[in-house]
């Protein structure tokens, strides 16, 4: 509802304000006693407008984005099973599928998360070694950083933001309650 609020020239603030009249979890516009009782009145065109238009967009993706550590495995040339488009990148394609679509049709998607970070660690881990700094491992960096509260702490209140791993708003979402 932001989104087509302010598409429609409603400021951001009052599209906040707006948007906090709908339950999160349905599909059903606010009844006009909740639009009321927030200062706004479901019978001018603007608020009619913007409500109708966002019912119409409810289940249509938000965001559309590519997934870059990932793959998928088929018995048969993919192009023949699913749209694949080429990107920007020289020999490098995507499909418009998500994840559910091919797991609805029992097709293997393979997730690779975070390689390039993994390898960047590896470098410095054997630069630290080659400069005589220690002799680090992945597997070793909790144990023997297991004291360094402050950063616990920040990860416990999902303060997480560019930290490898968990910086979706997903993990972000479930750090306080681990």
């Amino acid at each position: 509802i932001r989104d087509v609020a302010r598409a429609l020239g409603m400021s951001p603030e009052l599209a906040g304000e707006l948007s906090s009249t709908l339950d999160r979890w349905s599909g059903e516009v606010p009844p006009s006693d909740r639009l009321r009782e927030r200062g706004f009145d479901p019978d001018t065109p603007l608020i009619r407008q913007v409500l109708a238009l966002t019912v119409q967009l409810i289940g249509f993706p938000r965001h559309l984005s590519q997934h870059p550590g990932g793959f998928v495995i088929s018995e048969h040339p993919l192009s023949t099973l699913v749209p694949v488009e080429n990107t920007a990148m020289d020999g490098r394609t995507v499909i418009q599928w998500n994840k559910d679509d091919l797991d609805t049709l029992g097709m293997l998607k393979v997730d690779c998360l975070a390689l390039g970070m993994l390898t960047a660690l590896r470098k410095t881990f054997d630069l630290l070694k080659a400069n005589g700094r220690g002799d680090y491992t992945i597997a070793g960096i909790n144990k023997d950083h297991k004291d360094d509260k402050p950063t616990y702490d920040m990860i416990s209140r999902a303060d997480t933001i560019g930290v490898f791993q968990i910086e979706s708003r997903a993990q972000m979402a479930m750090l306080p309650r681990l």
